[in-house]
């Protein structure tokens, strides 16, 4: 489906995401004039749910959300099931990135993220279970992290609301490897679901991938009968005390789970106390914001051909609209002694990205090549962000300096500095853009294809290639059209023209 230029009273922007609910896009409400996230289903196409049953399903989320109030949730505007566009929900837009992102780029576990996250998962779940809703499908995907640190549940698509004595319809719900026992034998399904599910997203924050993987089959079988991998076992740096913080909460029987989400928020702010002496930070960390701001930037996908956002849409900083944001301090997230050194911080969000315009492809590919050796690929992403808040050469090189843990690596990427580039302008040449047309246009987009070009992308990229590739994906119209758009995203010229190589290679 072709995406609107306009539903209702809102001018679509771009697309957010897929899901089996429909298709999120960004767009502006010309009205009230702010940026909103609009989910749109189109109930007739849609053919292994009965129309009857999606409609209420859709309907529901917006019952669900509307009748919640709480920072850890996103908020609903509007509804309507008439528009010619198909029905549609208008939320609350969070700038931002998914926890599964944030969880695939970071560069290693952030203990206290991952306690903070939680905390905010856990408070925002408790209050939904005081308003009798219950998600019945959180997972990483389902929760937004925001450039400001801030953590919110969505997609209550598949909510219930009602008597908690309640049981499934007889039909399965949700997803795999977050799912609770009961959710798969049909037995009650009430908030004990959603707790165990916070206790496998706790588990994937700390192990770095949920507890139970392997087919649809395979992970209900390991769900129901077999108890997850000890975290000691995946990652002997995590403190013991959490494996019984994650256990209960995945017990197979959900008398033995928290009897509340607010007991389990409870036991894991006590846990915390035995591995520091500071509380869990009320955001993310500074390196946590970073990374949702860049995968932010970097995923936004281009307007569409021929148009433009409204003025006071481009003028808008989107953010997330209500309780009063915190400020970070540190690496924490809050303030607890001296701040860092100048330049030791992410860039403010509403950092000038304009200066972007000061820096050429080729400058920027070799500061990251640069960067690279040292750390990694999670260089791509710190250059771009830096290189979004100033156009000095020598003040880029000491806010990408400050990311590094060491003073002998500073002091030799700082070294680079005064070296002259290894690289210079030009266009790339066209040849290999020409091949990968004629072979793969009017070629239908496969998963299998996607994979393909992901596992391409990712040795120019990085983990960030799967994530960039999936975004294109949803919006590509056959392979050439995926190739081409996954090509901008490498900046320098010469591995640009490798990798469309590399892809008319592959077919």
């Amino acid at each position: 489906m072709a995406m609107p230029r306009t539903v209702g009273k809102y001018d679509v922007m771009d697309v957010v995401g897929t899901g089996g609910m429909g298709t999120v896009y960004r767009a502006f409400d010309r009205t009230l004039e702010r940026v909103v996230a609009l989910k749109i289903v189109q109930l007739e196409r849609t053919h292994d749910v009965p129309k009857a049953e999606l409609s209420a399903r859709f309907r529901n989320e917006a019952r669900a959300v509307a009748r919640l109030n709480h920072p850890a949730i996103v908020s609903i505007f509007d509804y309507d099931d008439q528009d010619p566009a198909g029905a549609y929900i208008a939320m609350e837009y969070v700038d931002g990135c998914a926890l599964d992102e944030y969880v695939t780029l970071r560069p290693e576990l952030h203990l206290e993220d991952a306690v903070s996250a939680m905390q905010q998962v856990l408070a925002g779940l408790a209050y939904a279970h005081r308003q009798g809703v219950i998600h019945r499908d959180i997972k990483p995907s389902n929760i937004l992290v925001a450039r400001d640190g801030l953590v919110k549940i969505t997609d209550f698509g598949i909510a219930k609301i009602g008597p908690r004595s309640q049981t499934q319809s007889g039909f399965i719900v949700g997803t795999p490897q977050f799912m609770a026992p009961e959710q798969f034998m049909g037995g009650i399904v009430d908030h004990r679901c959603d707790i165990h599910a916070a206790g496998a997203v706790l588990y994937t924050l700390l192990a770095g991938s949920p507890p139970f993987q392997g087919t649809a089959a395979e992970v209900m079988y390991r769900v129901c009968h077999e108890a997850p991998k000890p975290l000691a076992a995946v990652d002997p740096s995590i403190p013991s005390v959490f494996e019984s913080i994650v256990a209960k909460a995945l017990d197979k029987i959900p008398a033995n789970r928290y009897a509340s989400a607010g007991d389990f928020q409870d036991a894991l702010r006590s846990c915390w106390k035995t591995v520091s002496s500071k509380p869990p930070s009320p955001t993310l960390s500074d390196r946590a914001q970073l990374i949702a701001t860049a995968i932010s930037r970097q995923l936004s996908a281009p307007p569409p051909a021929g148009s433009a956002p409204p003025p006071a849409a481009s003028a808008e900083k989107p953010a997330i609209q209500g309780p009063a944001r915190h400020t970070p301090s540190g690496d924490s997230g809050i303030a607890k002694g001296p701040r860092p050194a100048s330049g030791s911080r992410a860039p403010a969000a509403g950092a000038d990205e304009g200066s972007l315009a000061a820096w050429s492809r080729e400058q920027l590919a070799e500061i990251e090549r640069q960067l690279m050796a040292i750390m990694g690929p999670m260089a791509r992403i710190l250059v771009r962000e830096a290189a979004a808040t100033t156009a000095s050469k020598q003040e880029l090189y000491r806010l990408l300096a400050s990311h590094l843990k060491t003073a002998e690596e500073r002091q030799r990427f700082l070294l680079f500095a005064e070296s002259k580039p290894a690289v210079t302008g030009g266009r790339a040449p066209e040849s290999a853009n020409a091949v990968v047309y004629a072979n793969l246009v009017r070629r239908p987009l496969t998963p299998e294809a996607a994979q393909r070009a992901s596992q391409l992308l990712a040795r120019y990229l990085g983990p960030i290639a799967a994530i960039i590739t999936r975004r294109a994906a949803q919006t590509a119209t056959d392979e050439a059209h995926l190739y081409a758009m996954l090509a901008e995203r490498v900046a320098d010229s010469a591995e640009r023209e490798r990798f469309m190589t590399e892809a008319a290679r592959q077919h």
